[in-house]
């Protein structure tokens, strides 16, 4: 079922929510009508499935990414996750499915809202940890480092969505260093 799950979300952020029909979504899962409907019983059950998704692998990667001091100190943390989501060019074309979700189905859909809302905190407290671990952020204030982590988990999702366009080819160091106040 794994499988039909991430055909699934590769179609949604492909297509979007609404202009994936469900003969796209049974080839994308490689499934029959009656087993798609035997499994998730509709198109909205498996939009969510594939957001559940998305979180297990995408956003619990990136959680572990930031969570992890042995990958660097906060900073160097950081700045791979901006790194490797502008490396992945399948991804960046199709721009951030959390933040797809959010723009064209959370403003209709409580339970869209809720989860996508969910992965932001999640991504915006492994920020926090990060930033947490940068010498020159160390001695500030937690509610500082909140809005700071706030900042960034935005800044973060916009550029993925921005990614989209192609050209997001950014100085992330710089971009960054500029954002947390750091002269490093």
């Amino acid at each position: 079922m794994r499988a039909a799950v991430d055909g699934a979300m590769n179609a949604f952020w492909r297509l979007g929510y609404s202009a994936t029909n469900l003969p796209a979504l049974l080839r994308a899962m490689e499934l029959s009508r009656g087993s798609f409907y035997k499994a998730f019983g509709d198109k909205h059950a498996a939009y969510l499935a594939a957001l559940d998704h998305y979180e297990r692998n995408n956003i619990a990667a990136a959680v572990s990414l930031l969570t992890d001091s042995q990958r660097g100190d906060g900073f160097e943390r950081i700045l791979t996750l901006f790194r490797q989501a502008q490396e992945d060019r399948q991804e960046t074309a199709r721009g951030c499915f959390v933040c797809n979700a959010m723009v064209e189905v959370a403003p209709n859909d409580e339970q869209v809202a809720d989860k996508t809302l969910c992965m932001a905190r999640k991504l915006e407290d492994a920020l926090f940890d990060a930033i947490s671990d940068i010498d020159a952020l160390k001695s500030l204030d937690e509610g500082v480092r909140r809005r700071k982590a706030a900042i960034v988990t935005r800044f973060y999702i916009g550029s993925k969505a921005t990614g989209k366009t192609g050209r997001d080819n950014q100085d992330w160091a710089a971009l960054l260093k500029d954002i947390l106040n750091l002269s490093i």
